[in-house]
């Protein structure tokens, strides 16, 4: 059983903050739905490893979209941060007001986005942004020298497009990003890439709350006040939700 505590928010008090605070804890708030959301749908892509060995290359390809999609979503995040926050007069106001977590979070994360950053490159190459073409015919080019990738060069088609996949071209987007890494491995790669998304967001969603929690204390109250306790009963656990690639489709669907 989960419980959930819903907590009333007070339209007047926020209304009478001013509006670059408010907007900026309304944003931060999205920007951890929004990094829980895509964090767990990478859970759950890779809570099974299937047997048949086409099921195992489409939820890896499935893993390394949603990946891909965070990387994304972390850069806009991040940008969030540094342009209505580090770069306006809120925050010699807000920083001493952060709690300790919040000011680790901060901290880790200039140190993450301001070197040369794997998240910073990936996002405009392989995120948000398609490469370059020449960079896709030299991933394509080490696909074809590596005896082992040009074994999986496929694509796998079938009457509905949703279970349609051109894994050759995934291929390519793993090998760019290898590229960036520079490892020779693609699993290390992966693997790295993994390692700083998961930082990134667990400090992002930090810094987001510790925001809002001196935003409250500044203009609404010292408490949190829940009017109703929800209680869950019904959730599955994190590691028995699973994402199939391949899926039944219902004659309806186009």
């Amino acid at each position: 059983m989960i419980q959930i505590y819903r907590i009333p928010v007070p339209a007047q008090r926020l209304l009478a903050m001013p509006e670059k605070e408010r907007v900026l804890m309304l944003l931060l708030g999205y920007t951890s739905n929004q990094l829980s959301i895509i964090q767990k749908l990478l859970v759950f892509s890779t809570n099974r490893t299937p047997e048949i060995e086409i099921e195992q290359q489409a939820t890896g390809v499935q893993t390394h979209i949603l990946l891909r999609l965070t990387v994304g979503a972390l850069n806009e995040a991040w940008e969030l941060v540094r342009t209505r926050f580090i770069s306006t007069k809120l925050a010699p106001e807000y920083i001493h007001r952060l709690d300790s977590g919040g000011l680790a979070a901060f901290d880790a994360l200039k140190q993450q986005f301001g070197k040369s950053s794997l998240l910073n490159a990936v996002r405009k190459n392989y995120a948000f942004h398609y490469p370059q073409s020449d960079d896709v015919a030299k991933a394509f080019a080490a696909i074809c020298s590596d005896k082992e990738l040009i074994g999986v060069m496929n694509f796998y088609l079938s009457i509905h497009g949703f279970n349609a996949l051109f894994y050759v071209s995934d291929l390519v987007f793993v090998q760019g990003i290898a590229d960036i890494a520079k490892e020779t491995d693609l699993a290390e790669a992966q693997r790295k890439l993994m390692d700083e998304v998961s930082s990134a967001s667990i400090n992002l969603i930090n810094i987001s709350r510790s925001f809002t929690a001196a935003a409250w204390l500044q203009y609404v109250g010292t408490e949190l006040l829940a009017d109703q306790v929800v209680e869950i009963t019904d959730a599955p656990h994190v590691d028995d939700v699973w994402i199939p690639f391949f899926v039944e489709i219902d004659e309806r669907v186009t």
